[in-house]
Order: structure tokens, then C-alpha cells, then sequence
């Protein structure tokens, strides 16, 4: 059985803490997209969204499930959650092995485990498992699904300490060493996940393809570059058709800000996989940072024509609404992903930019969707730009500068917070801090060209990163 997990909420992260916002705006339109598309992520993989799909369907994403076996092979049905992948051969054998042995013991182990995991109890499933690993005669499904399990709740640690058990067990079997390259990415052992994943043994032609993506993944994450799209490359080129591969290529070429290459792979990908609501919100994306905004609204509306509740779509063809200067239809689209169950926070952020930006006296609406957006969204700087606009609106100055110093103090880089902070300096007659938030104000605009390529070349350098 191969075990996928997801790590986009480490992908994503980063975006959220590295956005500069733009001059005198809200932001410049791809800053504030793909501050956006971290809500893109948030939705698509968060746990809750997750838990209510059936993840024993092929296509299924979440943090961490069963890798739809491999690409053209159907899983084998079962009770679990985690599909597994049938087994033949000397592995069958070996599997009815273990079968016949007396696994009371380790199964109710790993049912423990899978009932503390359950309830969230962390510490429960710390005392459980080294008497789990020290089991006898432990079936390699059983540690294939207890490390999967544990993965869906981030304790890539402990996975990592169950897959290297099927390892030692199962030298035999390539899912283990897949599964613990996984685990090792996710921790950020980058060195140990590339060796792990060399001594895998040789497996059927769809498992080398398997074996040539991962190691891409790892050697984006690593920046390397010129081998992560090569072997991304090759993988998407032998099975155009897996989910995967085509994602996290095109999530490469997001990365180097190639966004025309980007906006191709999904193209391709979408063409052969029509039902996709992942391919299709890369298609959008793809559309929108190549200049084709128009298109990217378009193929948001399809994807809400199918999918009304899906939140990632409706951040982004709002945004796009907005950059295109078609501001009621933005705020028309984020008001209503509003009131839909637990909308995103950057649909609030986008509604209270459109209001104002409207010129609305709604000042209360504003600050409540600014104030639920700064609260959900991390070291959200464009926030309390924001609000520092609303309370100078009403006539609350200090507030208003309170905001900006709090958006300086989570990004000093912002030139637009700095010109604001001059000017209400200047007003409160505190010249000399008024001159000193000038100056840093024409620094950052002096450099502004660079500092828009360095955003852009940074913003995915991590495509795995930490939180």
C-alpha cells in the first residue's frame, strides 16, 4: 500500500508570512493573489474538509491517505480508510504469513492507537507506541495503516518510527521505504528521504514512476532545481493522468515563476482529467499570473456551477473580479461565500476591501470582516493596512496608526503602511517620526522593482516549508 500525505499546510504557510503588499493599494495584484491562494490551500487541505470525503476513492486528497495504490492501479477495497494496494506474489505470500499468526495483540495495539488518534489524544498515542513497535510479528498493513493514521494528525515523527519497522520487517516491500521517504520530507530530512528512497527495491514500471516524482519533490524542497523539474518533469510525462504529479509540477513552475509553463501543465493535466476540482484551481490560477484573468474568472465560474460550497474558487474569482476593476461583482462573489458554512477568512478580507473600495460608510461591516480576517489569517500585515484605512475613515487616527504600527511590526517592508504612518505622524505633529517613516517609505519605493522579483522568486521557493 502506498501512503500519500499532503503537506500543504507547510506549503502554504509561507505564502502567508511573506507578502509585500503593493505602493498605495491594497496591494499589487499578484502579491494579494497569492496571499489569497494561501486560503486556497487552507480550504482545499484543511482536516475538517478532509475527514468528510470518502477516502477510500481514487482522486481523494487529504493530509495524508493512501496514494490511490499506484497511477492505473485500482486499490483493493476495504474496511479502512486507507485504500491498500493488492498484493501478489511473494508479497501475498509473505502477507498470509502474517495472517495466520497470532496479531491480537499488535492489532489491538494499533486499534488503541487509532481510537487515541481519533480523540485527539496525542499523549495516549506516545505511551501506545513503543509497545507497538516492540510487537512480534507485526503484518505490514497493520504498520502501513498505523503510520498513515499517524500522519493524518502531523506526527510525522511517529510515522517515521513505524515505517522504518516495516522496513526492517519488510525489506522486500517498496511501499515501506516510500512511506518513510514521505515522513522524512515532511520532517525535513531531506538527505535521509533521497537515501531512503534509494534503497527501495525495484518495483513494477508504475512504482519507478512513483519513485522518480518523489524524489522531485524532495529536490524542489531541497532547491534543487534543474533535477526536481526534471524529475517532476518525467513523472507528469509518464502518467499524465495522476492527480499528483501534475500538481506538484505545476506547483514548481509557480514556484520559479514560470507561470507559462504553469498554466501548460495544468492545461494538459485538466484535459485528460476532467473532474478534478484541484487541476482545475491550478488551471485558474495558471490563467490569472499569466495574464489571462479573464480566463481564470471563467474557469472559477465552472468550478462553482459544480461545486457551490468550493470556497478556493470563489477567493480566487473574486480576487480576479477585483483586480480586473470590476469591484461590485467581487463583492457580490465574496459576500456570498460568506454565507456559506465556514467561509474562508480571506473572503472577509476581500469583501472589506470591496466595500471600501466602493467608497461604503458601512464602517461596522468592515471592521468586523477585517477583524475576522487579521484574527485567522497568520502575521496577515495587509490587515491592518486595511483597517487602518476604515478607522481613518470614521475619523479614529490613533487607531489608525496603532493599525500601521502593528503592520509594520509584522512586515517592515511595507512601503504603503510607512507613506500612511508619515502622514498621520505629520497630522498628530510628531514630525520627526513623520520624517523617519518618510524616509523609510522612499527606501522601499526605490527598490520596489527588486523587491517585486524577490517576492515572486521567493514566494514558492519553500514548497514544503515549515509553518
Amino acid at each position: 500500500m502506498y501512503v500519500q500525505f499532503r503537506l500543504a499546510r507547510a506549503k502554504i504557510s509561507w505564502i502567508m508570512q511573506r507578502v509585500v503588499p503593493g505602493e498605495l493599494g491594497f496591494g499589487s495584484p499578484r502579491r494579494v493573489l497569492l496571499l489569497l491562494f494561501g486560503a486556497v490551500a487552507l480550504v482545499v487541505y484543511a482536516p475538517a474538509w478532509a475527514r468528510q470525503q470518502d477516502l477510500t476513492q481514487p482522486g481523494t486528497r487529504c493530509w495524508f491517505t493512501g496514494l490511490n495504490a499506484l497511477p492505473h492501479e485500482e486499490p483493493q477495497a476495504s474496511k479502512s480508510t486507507i485504500p491498500v494496494l493488492p498484493r501478489t506474489g511473494s508479497a501475498a505470500r509473505e502477507q498470509a504469513a502474517g495472517d495466520n499468526t497470532d496479531k491480537a495483540s499488535p492489532q489491538l495495539l494499533a486499534n488503541q492507537i487509532g481510537e487515541a488518534l481519533a480523540k485527539g489524544d496525542t499523549t495516549s498515542v506516545r505511551k501506545l507506541l513503543p509497545e507497538f513497535l516492540t510487537a512480534p510479528r507485526l503484518p505490514a498493513d497493520t504498520l502501513l495503516r498505523t503510520g498513515a493514521s499517524l500522519a493524518q494528525q502531523d506526527l510525522y515523527s511517529e510515522a517515521a518510527k513505524v515505517f522504518e519497522r516495516c522496513v526492517k520487517d519488510f525489506p522486500q516491500f517498496f511501499e515501506g521505504y516510500y512511506n518513510l521517504a514521505l515522513a522524512e520530507l515532511a520532517l525535513r530530512q531531506f538527505p535521509a528521504a533521497l537515501n531512503t528512497l534509494a534503497k527501495a527495491p525495484r518495483t513494477t514500471e508504475s512504482g519507478e514512476v512513483a519513485r522518480t516524482y518523489l524524489r522531485g519533490k524532495i529536490e524542489a524542497a531541497m532547491g534543487r532545481n534543474e533535477e526536481a523539474e526534471r524529475h517532476l518533469a518525467a513523472a507528469f510525462a509518464a502518467a499524465p493522468t495522476e492527480e499528483n504529479y501534475a500538481l506538484d509540477l505545476g506547483l514548481f513552475y509557480f514556484r520559479v515563476h514560470d507561470y507559462q509553463r504553469a498554466l501548460a501543465v495544468f492545461q494538459k493535466a485538466t484535459s485528460v482529467v476532467k473532474d478534478s476540482s484541484f487541476l482545475q484551481l491550478g488551471l485558474g490560477l495558471g490563467q490569472f499570473l499569466g495574464g489571462r484573468p479573464a480566463e481564470a474568472i471563467e474557469t472559477c465560474r465552472s468550478l462553482l456551477a459544480v461545486q457551490p460550497n468550493f470556497s478556493p474558487a470563489r477567493v480566487m474569482m473574486a480576487f480576479a473580479l477585483y483586480e480586473q476593476g470590476r469591484v461590485e461583482e467581487a463583492e457580490s462573489t465574496a459576500a456570498q461565500g460568506l454565507r456559506e458554512t465556514n467561509p474562508s477568512a480571506y473572503l472577509s478580507y476581500l469583501h472589506a476591501i470591496c466595500l471600501y473600495k466602493l467608497q461604503s460608510h458601512d464602517y461596522d461591516l468592515m471592521l468586523n470582516d477585517l477583524g475576522a480576517a487579521a484574527q485567522a489569517i497568520p502575521r496577515c500585515s495587509l490587515c491592518y493596512v486595511a483597517l487602518s484605512k476604515v478607522h481613518q475613515g470614521k475619523g479614529e487616527r490613533k487607531i489608525a496608526m496603532a493599525d500601521l504600527q502593528k503592520a509594520v511590526s509584522l512586515d517592515p517592508s511595507l512601503p504603503e503602511a510607512w507613506y500612511r504612518l508619515s502622514v498621520l505622524y505629520e497630522l498628530a505633529g510628531q514630525a520627526d517620526r513623520a520624517r523617519n517613516a518618510r524616509r523609510r517609505f522612499e527606501e522601499l519605493k526605490a527598490n520596489k522593482a527588486n523587491k517585486e522579483t524577490e517576492m515572486l522568486r521567493d514566494l514558492f521557493v519553500e514548497s514544503l516549508g515549515n509553518e
